[in-house]
């Protein structure tokens, strides 16, 4: 009788594990996301799509075939979660309505939609070229990527004088390197009271650098015709997994301090330290 109820007792525990174990599998299941982003109007998949909790340093970006996974664990009810990139209405979702409904996350389409840009009017007057920003060449003292996660970004403020100003071309200027391959997005944002606050470009900026060798990277994008009317911001984004390595840019006090955020729809943070990003401008002489 002893030997009957030991064990009739060892598989109540066991049973009660199993049933916590299989409770805990399903909500961990129902903490992570998964799914597609397509384009509304074609049906094809969207690559690089910022995904994230509006606010909060929870994010990633959709892989080349539009494909997503994001970890939602240990968050309210009332967060917003937002699929988004520029020239594409966002979508946002509440995490309520994705965990009671999670087939409303596997498959998001953003419809395309047309970008207010200014016009750009070239005449035929004397331009000066310039080069803002942070040049800086000190290899021993650097900064770089403060997180790992996809969506991670980083940029600097760059001042203009005269308005309006073509960009010709983006800087880099690192103190070394360890990836094999340099890929990421090249962001541009307008900038207000002194913050980046929207992207300005339209289209994508991938920065595809391999067999890097560990010297300065220098982007040309005049043939964008890329034209600025105030003060902006440049930025790098890590849309890829990198594996193993770093990157640092060369990095200085005294200059334009570095903003960045965790993911894509991360609330912006600064340092007070400048990283080497630099720019060439185009200008119309005075």
């Amino acid at each position: 009788m002893t030997r009957l109820t030991v064990k009739a007792i060892h598989f109540s525990r066991f049973l009660s594990v199993l049933l916590m174990f299989l409770a805990f599998v399903q909500v961990m299941k129902a903490q992570m996301l998964s799914g597609l982003v397509l384009d509304n109007d074609s049906s094809t998949p969207l690559a690089y799509v910022n995904i994230g909790v509006v606010g909060l340093g929870v994010g990633t970006v959709s892989n080349e075939d539009g494909r997503y996974t994001l970890l939602v664990s240990n968050l309210d009810d009332d967060a917003l979660l937002r699929f988004s990139i520029l020239g594409y209405q966002s979508v946002d979702l509440s995490l309520k309505a994705v965990r009671s409904e999670p087939d409303l996350a596997s498959s998001i389409r953003l419809t395309p939609v047309a970008l207010d840009l200014p016009p750009i009017t070239v005449n035929p007057k004397d331009y000066k070229e310039r080069r803002v920003g942070n040049e800086l060449s000190n290899h021993n003292f650097g900064a770089g990527f403060f997180y790992n996660d996809l969506g991670n970004e980083l940029g600097t403020m760059v001042k203009i004088k005269a308005r309006p100003a073509f960009i010709d071309q983006i800087n880099l200027h690192l103190a070394w390197c360890k990836y094999d391959t340099i890929f990421y997005r090249l962001n541009i944002y307008r900038v207000d009271h002194g913050e980046p606050v929207e992207r300005i470009y339209s289209s994508p900026l991938i920065i595809d650098y391999r067999d890097h060798q560990g010297h300065d990277v220098f982007v040309d994008i005049a043939e964008e015709q890329i034209v600025v009317y105030d003060d902006f911001m440049v930025s790098l984004e890590l849309i890829r997994e990198l594996g193993e390595g770093g990157l640092m840019f060369c990095a200085g006090f005294l200059k334009d301090k570095t903003w960045y955020r965790k993911t894509s729809q991360a609330a912006w943070e600064s340092a007070n330290v400048g990283i080497g990003i630099s720019v060439d401008i185009r200008q119309e002489t005075k």
